[in-house]
């Protein structure tokens, strides 16, 4: 009896090792077609930006969901997330991108080796972040600074009051979006020893009330946006994502 039991220990755990090594092997052979995968849809991608006159400096696309394998069947994916890093678009450079893609569609064409097409995501989400230092490139207004201040961002700049003469005026600004246009609420507005003319509030008002336009890829839409850490931070979404035509 003990003879027998043992023996029907010995073969579970024989039976266990096999089901553990068979697992393995499934488990890197659903993530080697992953990594297959990955490297296309990172050159589709990168493609696609380039093509679209918002080309990164670096493109990282990971695929999301297990098992692998039935998705490569299907054609249809859980989806990817998309890390880009300096792209460069014709209103702004966007230090860092990162999009969520879900219920990617592939062609089959294009998983036996086909050049891609036609690929899409139901749904798009992300962020982009930018520094306080491009947002002042875009504002035609000489010696200004820009630093983040909490929630807002503490703007400083060199203005001619009259009679006085040139100070250093600061005011706080904060984001805020119209779409995908970024402005900024003026507030605080102040000089040290001096008070600061009516006009000069004004003209800091109209100054950052002028629009900034901001594009995330893939036609995500804007609609929210935040300041920390000198960095504003953006975020979107979008439906029925053409990812690459």
């Amino acid at each position: 009896m003990a003879e027998r039991r043992r023996r029907a220990v010995g073969c579970l755990t024989i039976l266990l090792v096999l089901a553990i090594i068979v697992c393995g092997v499934g488990v890197f052979a659903d993530r080697a077609l992953a990594n297959v995968v990955e490297k296309r849809l990172n050159t589709a991608v990168a493609d696609n930006l380039r093509n679209n006159g918002t080309p990164a400096a670096k493109t990282d696309v990971q695929v999301v969901g297990f098992p692998f394998i039935t998705q490569l069947l299907s054609g249809d994916f859980d989806g990817g997330d998309v890390h880009l890093t300096t792209v460069k678009t014709p209103e702004a450079t966007i230090d860092k991108v990162d999009l969520k893609l879900r219920d990617v569609t592939i062609p089959q064409d294009v998983l036996r080796g086909a050049q891609p097409h036609d690929i899409t995501a139901k749904t798009v989400t992300g962020t982009g972040q930018l520094s306080v230092g491009e947002i002042a490139r875009r504002f035609d207004l000489k010696g200004l600074k820009l630093q983040s201040a909490g929630s807002a961002v503490r703007a400083s700049l060199p203005i001619e009051v009259p009679v006085v003469g040139t100070v250093d005026v600061s005011a706080d600004v904060t984001p805020k979006l119209d779409g995908n246009q970024l402005t900024f609420d003026v507030a605080n507005v102040s000089a040290a020893g001096v008070d600061v003319p009516n006009s000069v509030v004004r003209q800091l008002t109209n100054q950052f009330a002028k629009p900034v336009e901001l594009a995330l890829p893939f036609a995500v839409k804007l609609d929210r946006v935040s300041a920390s850490n000198g960095t504003l931070t953006v975020y979107g979404s979008a439906a029925d994502v053409p990812v690459v035509k």
